[in-house]
């Protein structure tokens, strides 16, 4: 079952029951339970979903909630996400705050305020965030990651809509990484470049440059290592 239009050129509710499609659109509160396909470029205020969707355009929203598999085939932007499952977005994704345990794949450059991550992160792109907090299930990839804070934790197994499956230790795979203060674990990178900059278990990592502190664990190994002098 589904509602949906722009009576009067007002805003009005999109909801989608069982399996349903829409054409995009600007609404006020998009809410599917089940499985929907949105054709179009889409704005809303909020948009919530429990089980599939996919938008084949780009998704402006203030905030999404998601618990099950969405798909944006172009462009995401939001004021908030919560994911639990999987989240892809074809396009550039741009988000001030988002919480997600599952799965996260960008087509080109994310940037956001506030980051946390449970499970597996690929971005083909610049992953921004001001604050990244990453804890590893499965094997995320990055081609660039800057930030202020960034903070990379192991976890292990793999995630699946929210529940993590007991196997291997978690890991990262970067071209770079460059921030302010960084901490890293489980991570293999050609450059990380940082204020302060802490090496942890797991790591193999090619070049370090610093400006403040470098530390190392006995369990990671540094090819080389460089202070910055400003």
């Amino acid at each position: 079952m589904m509602t949906s239009g722009n009576l009067g050129g007002s805003r009005s509710d999109m909801k989608i029951t069982g399996n349903g499609s829409s054409n995009g659109g600007s609404f006020q509160h998009i809410k599917i339970m089940g499985e929907a396909i949105i054709n179009g470029d889409t704005d809303c205020d909020m948009f919530k979903c429990m089980g599939n969707s996919e938008v084949n355009g780009l998704l402006h929203a203030g905030s999404v909630k998601v618990q099950g598999e969405m798909k944006v085939r172009n462009e995401l932007s939001a004021s908030s996400i919560g994911i639990t499952g999987e989240l892809s977005v074809g396009g550039r994704m741009a988000v001030e705050k988002a919480k997600i345990t599952g799965e996260l794949q960008v087509g080109s450059d994310c940037q956001m305020e506030e980051m946390l991550v449970r499970g597996t992160v690929e971005v083909n792109g610049m992953l921004n965030a001001e604050e990244a907090f990453i804890k590893l299930y499965g094997h995320s990839h990055l081609r660039e990651l800057v930030g202020g804070r960034i903070m990379v934790k192991k976890g292990i197994g793999l995630p699946f809509l929210g529940k993590f499956i007991p196997g291997t230790e978690g890991s990262l795979t970067a071209d770079t990484i460059e921030g302010d203060t960084i901490v890293l674990e489980n991570t293999k990178a050609s450059v990380v470049r940082g204020r302060s900059v802490t090496i942890g278990s797991g790591c193999r990592i090619g070049l370090v440059e610093y400006i403040d502190e470098f530390k190392q664990d006995s369990e990671a190994s540094v090819s080389q290592s460089a202070k910055i002098r400003l």
